[in-house]
């Protein structure tokens, strides 16, 4: 560990990614603060502060009395909290950082929503070094400002800033909300807005298919997503290498996921139809994970086939679902 980090403080603890973050981080034997805004983490051995990244004073007691921060806290499409959250919490959390000296690591966690993925053609493999074209949105322009600010306190002030661009993550059952039309509608593109009127016919009284996704000329949709496990894994090799300070890490899955394969497999598994639907607008893209394998040594250990496994055995097991959307602060 760098310089010994034994004292986490971390924000937004409760969501999706926080409380699996929580649990491992405990399990690696550090010790951790969570700033819990609306939300328990519900995690044993965490600390848990009830508070808001928006109190300075606060946010200064805590970051001083830390070796490292990590930044979930977001703001999804929420004009308010982008302000409050993704400005003023993420400026809170750096000048303490700055002024304390305290935090030897200071993490964010920011997605590839900054890229503009799916909605801006991407010929190329994503890379770090890429300009920034975020779709529209308050949470991409949130991540792009927050990695502005952790960039530049770095550069200006010598901060000890990582980013993790992490992909669409997905935990406990999203995959299969995400393929299948029956049920809850998890993420774009909404199926029922791409089906025919035949088409949602069949399928409004409760008969479950999963969606082979192509293009206008036939090929199948490509994208490029991540499992909670890997993102966990990618901000405990964050805060345990030397020297990536300043940087910044593509975290995805090893390769992108191809619709048309994906729901045959979803659909084999589960019983249920194979939908035929085609995508009018999306773009194909894929993340170019090299400088986070080669760099952090991180390894992704789940593809989409095991992402499907997780969830199925999710759901038959009767699991409740975390939190997974909102300000999580």
């Amino acid at each position: 560990m760098p310089n010994a980090i034994q004292r986490i403080f971390i924000t937004g603890a409760s969501g999706k990614l926080g409380a699996p973050l929580c649990t491992a981080l405990v399990a690696a034997g550090y010790q951790v603060r969570a700033l819990c805004h609306r939300y328990a983490v519900g995690v044993v051995g965490v600390e848990e502060v009830r508070g808001d990244v928006g109190d300075a004073k606060l946010i200064d007691e805590l970051v001083g009395d830390c070796d490292a921060v990590i930044h979930l806290a977001t703001c999804k499409e929420d004009r308010d909290a982008l302000v409050e959250v993704s400005l003023r919490g993420t400026f809170n959390l750096l000048d303490a950082a700055l002024r304390t000296k305290a935090p030897r690591r200071v993490i964010l966690a920011s997605g590839d929503a900054v890229n503009g993925i799916y909605f801006n053609p991407q010929p190329v493999p994503i890379r770090e070094d890429m300009p920034l074209i975020a779709y529209p949105g308050y949470y991409p322009l949130s991540k792009v400002l927050e990695e502005a600010m952790f960039a530049q306190y770095y550069h200006q002030a010598g901060v000890p800033t990582v980013c993790l661009r992490m992909s669409w993550i997905h935990a406990d059952d999203d995959i299969l909300n995400h393929l299948t039309v029956a049920g809850e509608c998890f993420g774009i593109p909404v199926w029922q807005e791409l089906m025919n009127e035949q088409q949602r016919a069949l399928y409004a009284a409760g008969r479950d298919a999963a969606v082979a996704l192509r293009h206008p000329n036939g090929q199948p949709v490509r994208r490029h997503i991540v499992a909670v496990e890997d993102c966990v894994q990618s901000f405990l090799l964050a805060l345990e290498r030397e020297g990536v300070e300043g940087q910044t890490f593509m975290i995805a899955m090893t390769d992108p996921f191809d619709y048309v394969d994906a729901a045959h497999y979803a659909a084999e598994r589960l019983g249920i139809d194979v939908l035929e639907l085609v995508d009018p607008v999306g773009h194909d893209f894929c993340i170019d994970t090299t400088k986070a394998r080669y760099v952090l040594g991180y390894q992704p250990a789940c593809d989409i086939r095991g992402l499907i496994d997780r969830a199925i055995a999710f759901r038959e097991a009767g699991t409740p679902r975390r939190q997974r959307s909102g300000y999580k602060g």
